[in-house]
């Protein structure tokens, strides 16, 4: 790292460092976009715990799948997210999203009921609680699913990202899907970074790969590499090219 450099973080995931240079730059927030079985999940998990090792505080705002499963599927990874909990390193909202009429979604926590407040707002109190070091959410697509107005989305994700900034976290957001191209995506324009994971069959056999799309601030590897999702988790081939 050279003095013009950001401090760099762990993203817990020691290939994907290796093509960042050393980790994504402090204080960034990162964009993990796929479609259905790639490992956002586990990929979002596995930074938390990272960040837990290193005794950094995290708060992870859950949404769709329960934060009860999602903590039951993780000890097959080792991870023992609510022991984590108990130690005051991680807070959590586990939340869903209900619509009702005229285009109104309401977030209601699966412990609490309805939201006292805006998310934005319930992610900065919990982050002030524990002096939280990083935010993860998984996955941003449930909060703009129901809403039909671009502008809508496009304030409600704006939002979003001013106040992780605001809060000086490290952040790393999740999201359905792989942006096409010539569309225009609120989300990866106001990212630090985004990271695309991808998987595809040829001749038989099924290749998962990560590619990096953009990193402000840093060099890093801007080609697709391989990763498996082993019982440790992620896995990436940083060394290896990937065959076509």
């Amino acid at each position: 790292m050279t003095e013009n450099e950001p401090p760099r973080i762990s993203t817990g995931v020691t290939g994907l460092d290796e093509m960042l240079g050393g980790g994504m730059p402090d204080n960034s927030i990162l964009l993990v976009c796929g479609g259905s079985g790639v490992g956002k999940t586990i990929f979002t998990l596995q930074y938390m715990m990272a960040a837990t090792d290193r005794r950094e505080p995290c708060v992870y705002v859950s949404l769709e799948e329960s934060m009860k499963k999602k903590i039951k599927n993780a000890l097959a990874f080792g991870w023992d997210v609510s022991q984590v909990c108990e130690k005051g390193l991680v807070e959590y909202l586990d939340l869903f999203m209900v619509p009702h009429s005229q285009g109104v979604v309401e977030p209601v926590d699966r412990v609490r009921g309805k939201l006292q407040f805006s998310i934005d707002h319930e992610i900065e109190m919990l982050v002030k609680k524990i002096n939280a070091k990083h935010i993860i959410l998984d996955p941003l697509t449930s909060i703009l699913v129901h809403e039909q107005r671009s502008g809508k989305k496009r304030f409600l994700i704006g939002k979003l990202f001013e106040s992780i900034r605001n809060l000086g976290c490290s952040a790393v957001i999740t999201t359905e899907g792989m942006p096409k191209e010539n569309d225009f995506y609120m989300e990866m324009f106001l990212a630090d970074g985004v990271v695309l994971l991808g998987k595809d069959i040829k001749d038989y056999k099924l290749t998962k790969t990560i590619r990096i799309d953009k990193m402000r601030g840093i060099d890093f590897d801007d080609q697709p590499r391989r990763y498996a999702i082993t019982s440790r988790g992620f896995q990436v081939f940083s060394k290896e090219p990937v065959l076509i």
